[in-house]
């Protein structure tokens, strides 16, 4: 079973990709059937939101980052606000 206060611990590593640009990520949710966690990027105020990685290569790194202290974790998924078809990106 994968423990909230873990995932969280783990998160830690993940958010320090994303917050020299001013982003940040939060977790939504974790399926404890499959193992996913789903996580949120949070881009409101960022800096420089398209100097954040975008969400494919993010998941994929986070997921490695995050397997290093919970090797149960099948897989990470990140709901990226940049790629709803309303987004705006008001930094231009």
């Amino acid at each position: 079973m994968i423990q909230e206060s873990t995932v969280l611990d783990a998160l830690e590593n993940v958010r320090i990709l994303v917050q020299p640009d001013g982003g940040d990520i939060e977790m939504v949710s974790i399926d404890q059937g499959t193992g996913a966690v789903n996580l949120r990027l949070l881009v409101e105020g960022a800096s420089c939101k398209e100097c954040i990685m975008p969400r494919s290569i993010l998941e994929d790194i986070a997921a490695d980052v995050m397997r290093r202290t919970l090797p149960e974790l099948a897989s990470v998924s990140i709901d990226d606000p940049r790629e709803a078809p309303d987004y705006v990106d008001d930094s231009h």
